[in-house]
């Protein structure tokens, strides 16, 4: 059980306590299929089925059973930190260095008013890079967070899922592709592709959707921005791979399309990464809580709902 967190437990026992996947997503305020994901992330670990499933339905198994008590001691405990921590508040907790990827910029706001809310003292420094750079920063000692999807591995660090994070290609509503269903994916081999530059968390995940596919489609434009990429795709110069947390607007705004292609969404995740070398403050700890605790329902109401095209 190496991997399991406490965000996974909290999940456990919401579905155990409703015995049903969906109650637990309405009580927690994230979607059924965060739901499930996160329990089979848990067997997986575990090793053993912690429920069992019959249609829509489900039940608890022996080792669930079993593994209940368990579950219910490690929540006591949380809560007992947190109440530690509430008398904590309100006295200087120092300062901290949050390194984010481009993409969270949209999102990210959100999150710091509701952190600040609760931390009003900690002072936060904000560095904006992509997800090559971010990883530097962190070998460094020059961030204490950072906020990205694919975790790094030629770094010790511990990195937490808190939240899914869904890409796919988009396209202006002029675009002959925009408003078609069940495309296949060998249509992108026809299409004019505009990508984010070398070491983009977002361009390894689109040319890895490509090469599982066995794509090669035109790469027209290669741009450093989310903000020159969308402008370029609204004109009508290409199709491009985004993160659909980054669209909200423009998709409301009716000057942008999700493509409805095979196998997409491409469905990523985003995670909390903190260096293993690097001393764990107050502040830092209190940041990494945050996110496993809160950053999945705030996300969830703001893009849970939010139209495709």
């Amino acid at each position: 059980m190496r991997n399991l967190t406490l965000r996974q437990i909290k999940i456990f026992l919401s579905a155990s306590k409703h015995l049903s996947f969906a109650k637990a997503a309405a009580e927690l305020h994230i979607s059924a299929a965060a739901i499930s994901l996160q329990i089979k992330e848990m067997e997986n670990d575990i090793g053993i089925s912690l429920f069992i499933r019959n249609n829509r339905k489900v039940a608890l198994s022996q080792a669930g059973e079993y593994f209940l008590p368990y579950a219910q001691r490690v929540v006591r405990a949380l809560n007992e930190a947190n109440d530690m921590f509430d008398e904590l508040r309100g006295t200087e907790m120092g300062i901290l260095k949050i390194g984010l990827v481009s993409t969270t910029r949209y999102f990210f706001p959100l999150l710091l008013v509701a952190f600040k809310q609760n931390y009003p003292n900690i002072q936060i420094k904000v560095e904006v890079k992509n997800r090559q750079q971010l990883v530097e920063l962190l070998r460094a000692g020059e961030i204490d967070i950072a906020i990205m999807g694919k975790p790094p591995r030629d770094i010790e660090a511990r990195a937490d899922a808190f939240a899914t994070h869904p890409h796919g290609f988009v396209a202006s509503p002029m675009h002959p592709l925009a408003f078609k269903t069940n495309i296949p994916a060998n249509a992108l081999n026809k299409l004019e592709i505009i990508t984010r530059e070398v070491g983009s968390g977002t361009r390894y995940i689109m040319e890895k959707y490509l090469s599982q596919h066995g794509l090669s489609p035109v790469v027209r434009m290669e741009m450093s921005g989310n903000e020159t990429i969308k402008q370029a795709v609204i004109a009508d110069l290409g199709v491009s791979f985004v993160s659909l947390h980054t669209i909200g607007n423009e998709v409301a705004n009716k000057q942008m399309v999700v493509l409805d292609i095979a196998d997409t969404p491409v469905i990523r995740t985003w995670h909390v990464v903190t260096p293993k070398t690097h001393n764990t403050t107050q502040a830092i700890e209190a940041f990494r809580i945050f996110m496993l605790e809160k950053a999945e329902g705030i996300l969830s109401d703001v893009f849970l709902n939010a139209p495709l095209n």
